[in-house]
């Protein structure tokens, strides 16, 4: 007598209670839940605030110079930045030079207190090439022969790496100009020495620092 061979088990529907079934549709809801999530704040935008032209240190800063922009910030460093919802309060000035569509940095701006230079005008008979606001100089003092020791002129270097804040011009008779009037930033401890040189020396030679530019280039 042969053996009835064994009868093929039937696949049967998995049932909504079985655990299995269950397990997954919760990991499709959150693979989803979590793409929906991740789309959303890879398209959400913060308004901040963003420099319109270049702006030089000591410079006031106020709603005509700022513009409004929408951006995608990491929620690490949004906060490093002053938001749109903030109006520029009237004592603001940029405490580091700021390029045209910068961001505006909170470390950016500040009140005049905060500054460590002072603005101080050195006049000028012929301003060279490259000196416009922003740019870096190097202040050297000139003195004449004296007449005592019948030496020679001689210049001295008086101040290296000071930003130009403004560069004014001075008309004389008939339009002509007689002078220009560079503005630069002198740190507060060397402001005795640069008012000194001022009042007692022959003249004061800006030369500029290749390659600076800052927020005026």
């Amino acid at each position: 007598m042969t053996a009835s061979p064994p009868r093929a088990a039937r696949l049967r529907a998995p049932s909504w209670r079985d655990p299995r079934l269950l397990v997954g549709l919760v990991l499709v809801l959150g693979s989803v839940l979590v793409g929906a999530r991740t789309v959303e704040a890879a398209q959400r935008t913060t308004p901040v605030w963003a420099a319109v032209a270049p702006l030089a240190v000591g410079q006031v800063v106020d709603a005509e110079d700022l513009r409004v922009v929408e951006v995608r910030l990491d929620p690490g460093i949004a906060g490093a930045y002053v938001p749109a919802s903030t109006p520029p309060a009237a004592d603001w000035v940029a405490v580091r030079p700021l390029a045209a569509g910068e961001l505006l940095p909170r470390s950016g701006v500040g009140t005049g207190t905060e500054l460590s230079v002072r603005p101080v005008s050195v006049p000028q008979s012929s301003v060279p090439a490259g000196v416009a606001v922003g740019v870096q100089v190097d202040v050297w003092v000139t003195w004449g022969r004296e007449a005592d020791a019948g030496s020679a002129p001689r210049a001295e270097p008086l101040l290296t790496g000071a930003e130009v804040s403004a560069v004014t011009g001075a008309a004389g008779s008939l339009g002509a100009r007689r002078s220009t009037e560079v503005q630069v930033l002198v740190p507060q401890e060397r402001l005795p020495d640069v008012l000194a040189a001022l009042a007692a020396a022959e003249a004061l030679i800006l030369v500029p620092v290749p390659g600076t530019g800052g927020a005026g280039a």
